[in-house]
């Protein structure tokens, strides 16, 4: 948990990611790929890795991961053009992948049968504490570091404790289970796996929902700016204060409620605040906002991977938690190309309203997965 917090510290500053590409020589129109191309990488290149990922091996895959998550922290102040940012970024991209899909590895044989909403809950809260921090903390970084490229060296720095940590981590395996976890999965069971509806069913809704929180992480900065709405750090503080708040709280109930149920209403909420965030004026209206959509996201991210963890063969469970992640580097990868394209020709709160559209489209498939439910004789499990 602590390698996952040094980790993911990092990620929390890109929320300026836009402002800064906006200070260099390159054309706007590359400023969604850049945007997206992290994420892209991981799209790419999680199926392909994660089945050599096991609990014996995943500490060396870690210390692999940061080494790369270092240096590219570290090239970000030598881009200037649009090659060697998009080459800086798909070497970040590279170290995140192989720096998550370990810890997943890792995290996932140890979560109780019962209990799995709670224990993804708090793994999402580790790594969701730098954003509560960073962004309000923000002007402080920017004058103390003179500058965004000066903030990522020294979360570089910070990144270096990383190597303590997993070498202070226990010996790996559990008794009798070291032979287990260390057999790869094959090719043929993993098109077996994904052949399965309802794993690829969670996995659309996965996506749609996180599409669309990319287009606010990615977007609000620029909309507050053109609304003379001002800084939206305390924005992201509250959200993220929320699903903390709502996974800390309410973890344990999650495992007792229906949680296709639970994910349809929630996604419908989801996508109403959206409509509603295309047309805010008032400061105070967009910080509750920030509240409401941080208890909805909150409330998606641990239901929707405790749930694919519930119709997973165990075998499978660490590959599909793995993709669930995919989905999360899927949506930021779809929403800032394709958001990019709608602020320049349609605006922010069209920009909006397509964000409340992906996550209708996530309650359908929901809906969906709960039919297949009833008809199959899963209801019981989802």
């Amino acid at each position: 948990m602590l390698a996952s917090l040094l980790v993911y510290a990092n990620i929390s500053i890109f929320f300026k990611y836009y402002n800064y590409l906006e200070q260099l020589p390159i054309d706007p129109h590359c400023y969604g790929l850049l945007m997206g191309v992290f994420s892209g990488v991981s799209l790419s290149l999680r199926p392909l890795i994660s089945p050599w990922f096991n609990e014996t091996n995943a500490r060396r895959f870690m210390l692999l991961g940061s080494v790369l998550i270092i240096g590219a922290l570290c090239a970000y102040s030598l881009a200037a053009g649009f090659w060697s940012m998009l080459a800086v970024r798909c070497l970040h991209g590279l170290g995140f992948v192989v720096m998550g899909s370990a810890l997943m590895a890792l995290l996932v044989p140890h979560i109780p049968l019962d209990r799995s909403a709670q224990a993804f809950g708090i793994m999402s809260v580790v790594v969701l504490l730098p954003n509560t921090m960073v962004p309000p903390l923000w002007p402080y970084l920017d004058r103390v570091f003179s500058g965004f490229t000066d903030v990522l060296l020294a979360f570089a720095g910070l990144t270096v404790m990383v190597f303590p940590v997993v070498c202070l981590m226990g010996p790996a395996g559990r008794a009798g289970d070291t032979a287990k976890v260390s057999v790869r999965l094959t090719w043929p069971e993993i098109k077996t796996n994904l052949r399965t509806g309802r794993i690829l069913t969670l996995l659309g809704a996965m996506l749609a929902l996180y599409s669309g929180e990319s287009l606010v992480f990615f977007f609000l900065a620029g909309y507050a700016k053109h609304s003379s709405l001002g800084s939206v750090g305390f924005f992201f503080t509250l959200s993220t204060l929320s699903q903390i708040g709502v996974r800390l709280v309410a973890g344990k109930r999650f495992d007792r409620m229906d949680k296709t149920r639970l994910l349809t209403a929630t996604l419908v909420v989801l996508a109403v605040c959206y409509g509603v965030l295309g047309h805010v004026t008032c400061r105070w209206w967009l910080m509750g906002l920030g509240v409401l959509l941080g208890l909805g996201w909150g409330i998606c991210l641990p239901v929707f991977n405790s749930l694919m963890f519930d119709v997973s063969e165990t075998r499978f469970r660490a590959y599909n938690a793995n993709l669930g992640l995919q989905m999360l580097q899927g949506g930021y990868f779809i929403g800032p190309l394709i958001g990019s394209v709608i602020v320049e020709q349609m605006g922010f709160t069209l920009l909006f309203y397509f964000a409340g559209l992906l996550s209708m489209g996530g309650a359908g498939l929901c809906l969906n997965l709960l039919h297949s439910a009833k008809s199959g004789g899963l209801h019981a499990r989802l």
